[in-house]
């Protein structure tokens, strides 16, 4: 930045720049005038009123939403669950819909695992690593050997096999659907106009939202957990290959288009091609999206690694919990690491690696059609298992009676004084006040659209009569945003401050966000039991990693010339922290805040596994009990309160 040019008239005073760690503004009445204008003082004076307001002798009726809607609605929704069990196999809508695709799907997951078993585990393993070493080299190829070693060697073969499956056919589900849409809003603005706004909705709503529709048109078992996982995957598959096609580059498709291409030749032979690498990146998204919640799916009877995650975690047997989460583990990242591989492209490979995946291909099918002795091998042979339940469970009963009195009196003064003040202040005030601060709120930090929506999401959610049930999960989710956003900021501050550790912090929160959320739970639960903390603590780590990596791309992406500028004035590191970096990267900020949000509401909800509580309850209680009407209306209200969140947590950037 250039000084100020010296004129006959102050050349012997030349004026001086501003000092960017002062005060800008003249007079001390503006600076404070400015500062009570600001949004977060006012924000400040909302949460006084609610606090005021839950503080005041108020009667119940004044404070508590009307139950008579919910009452009325859950009756209803009584009578609609009664009505699907006793017409499930008379009424044209199943016997022609949906029993179909539930036959269709249930016969698909069967076919598939009953391939897995008949070509043995050692068939399995031969396909699965020539595939990763054919796909992604011999590294990964190591990774995938290391997961089929953990399926047998702990006894989970036959588990991991249903997951595989049921995971196989929700995927292939999901990119059958999803790719079609993607080309269609790739190729149309009014496609893509009409596709946006149901995306947000699918990708706001928690995973446990999906469970209870689809075990309602379904029933219990794989297909309703197969359409809930297809559904669940969906929106990244569509959005990525949308964004892809219109990414292709204009001089190849004028190129093409100049030489007579039709629109059919165009799509399949210049912008499907082009768009490739971006369109695996989608099934990559789609497919861990689908190990995530394929896991939750054992809730609705899906079985395998995620069932046995939760019936150890509901005996807590955390050595059998254990040894099912490192299953789950190493298959999220053998998949994660093989269709990366695939979406970043590799080189043709030379003619003796193809030889040698075609003999490994033969001798696997051998094992599978030939009548050779391992044919009669029946699953993992058991004398080749390892027991680390038995020492992994005496460790977890010797830490608690070492660290858990630390750890309970930790957990039961966050529940004391915390939580507990934070749902008496949302619970305590009256309804319509909560609503209006979520209105004037809205409007601060989104603008009216955020407002409106707000206000109508928790219109719904007290209609529903889950207004008791949303502000004890809302008071869980705000706190847990707080020590997210204040864990994240300082995290990110210092990956962006140093290449160094920028280089070993990003191992780490790759493999954090390969792990599925449910995974998340078990070192939770096994340092502070059961209850409302241990959820919280998982949903704390699990937003973490994204957190940390939008903070510090934020803080790096501030252009060069500007810290240059601000240094040259004379900054210090923590002014240009402060006043420079920090305010260019309030995009990324705001970003890092709203997927915070989004992701610990997903697993406040999963906590009620563990004793989270809440809507999370409601929703397993409604799925365990048929009690149709209370778990559709908690996933509706976990719905509403994701709308909310998400809403008020965007910024400005899509409200007029």
């Amino acid at each position: 930045m250039t000084a100020t040019t010296a004129t006959p008239e102050n050349a012997e005073a030349p004026r001086k720049l501003p000092d960017p760690g002062g005060d800008l503004r003249p007079g001390g009445a503006a600076v404070l005038r400015s500062a009570l204008s600001r949004t977060w003082v006012q924000a400040a004076a909302v949460a006084a009123v609610l606090v005021l307001a839950a503080a005041l002798p108020l009667p119940g009726g004044v404070t508590a939403f009307p139950g008579g809607p919910g009452e009325w609605l859950d009756g209803r929704l009584k009578e609609l669950f009664s009505w699907v069990v006793s017409n499930r196999d008379t009424s044209p809508l199943f016997v022609y819909g949906f029993n179909y695709v539930s036959v269709y799907l249930g016969s698909a997951v069967v076919l598939i695992d009953d391939l897995l078993t008949a070509l043995t585990w050692t068939g399995v393993t031969v396909l699965g690593v020539l595939a990763a070493w054919r796909l992604a080299g011999w590294r990964v190829m190591l990774v995938v050997l290391a997961a089929f070693a953990v399926f047998g060697l702990f006894g989970l073969w036959e588990e991991a096999m249903e997951t595989l499956a049921l995971i196989t056919a929700a995927v292939l589900l999901a990119l059958l659907v999803g790719l079609p849409l993607g080309i269609w809003s790739g190729r149309s603005d009014r496609a893509e106009r009409v596709m946006r706004p149901v995306l947000d909705f699918m990708q706001t709503m928690p995973a446990f939202a999906y469970l209870m529709p689809m075990l309602l048109m379904f029933g219990i078992g794989n297909p309703s957990a197969a359409v809930a996982t297809a559904i669940y995957a969906l929106p990244p598959a569509v959005r990525i290959t949308s964004m892809a096609l219109r990414g292709v580059d204009k001089g190849a498709v004028e190129a093409a288009e100049s030489l007579g291409s039709t629109r059919l030749q165009m799509l399949l032979k210049v912008r499907l091609p082009l768009a490739k690498r971006t369109i695996m990146l989608g099934v990559n998204q789609t497919i861990m999206l689908g190990v995530s919640m394929v896991v939750i799916a054992s809730v609705i009877g899906a079985g395998g690694l995620g069932d046995a995650v939760y019936q150890a975690l509901q005996k807590d047997r955390i050595g059998l919990a254990l040894e099912a989460g490192l299953a789950i583990v190493m298959l999220a990242i053998s998949m994660d690491r093989v269709t990366g591989a695939i979406g970043h492209g590799r080189p043709v490979p030379p003619p003796w690696k193809r030889l040698a995946f075609g003999a490994g291909l033969v001798a696997a099918l051998a094992v599978f059609l030939l009548p050779t002795p391992l044919r009669a091998v029946d699953g993992w042979p058991r004398g080749w298992e390892l027991d680390l339940a038995t020492p992994a469970q005496a460790f977890y009963e010797a830490m608690k009676d070492t660290i858990g009195p630390f750890t309970s009196a930790l957990g039961d003064w966050t529940v004391v004084w915390v939580l507990e003040p934070l749902h008496a202040v949302l619970a305590g005030a009256p309804w319509w006040l909560v609503i209006a601060a979520a209105a004037v709120l809205g409007g601060l930090f989104a603008g009216r659209r955020a407002a409106a929506v707000g206000v109508l999401s928790l219109l719904a959610m007290g209609l529903m009569g889950q207004w008791g049930n949303g502000m004890n999960t809302l008071s869980q989710v705000l706190l847990a945003t707080v020590l997210v956003v204040a864990l994240g900021v300082v995290l990110g501050i210092g990956m962006s401050r140093s290449d160094r550790a920028a280089a070993v912090v990003r191992p780490v929160l790759d493999a954090m966000q390969t792990l599925p959320p449910f995974v998340y739970l078990i070192p939770a639960v096994a340092l502070f039991s059961v209850g409302r903390v241990p959820a919280l603590v998982a949903a704390v780590v699990f937003a973490l990693p994204p957190v940390i990596r939008l903070v510090n791309d934020g803080i790096r992406g501030v252009p060069a010339n500007t810290v240059e500028a601000a240094r040259s004035l004379g900054s210090s590191s923590s002014q240009l922290l402060a006043k420079v970096q920090l305010p260019l990267a309030r995009s990324s900020l705001l970003l890092a805040v709203n997927q915070a949000i989004m992701l610990i509401l997903s697993m406040v909800v999963i906590g009620a596994l563990v004793g989270g509580g809440a809507l999370g309850y409601d929703v397993v209680f409604g799925l365990k009990q048929n009690e149709f009407g209370t778990g559709l209306t908690a996933g509706l209200a976990i719905v509403c309160l994701g709308l909310l969140l998400d809403r008020m947590t965007q910024g400005r950037k899509n409200n007029a």
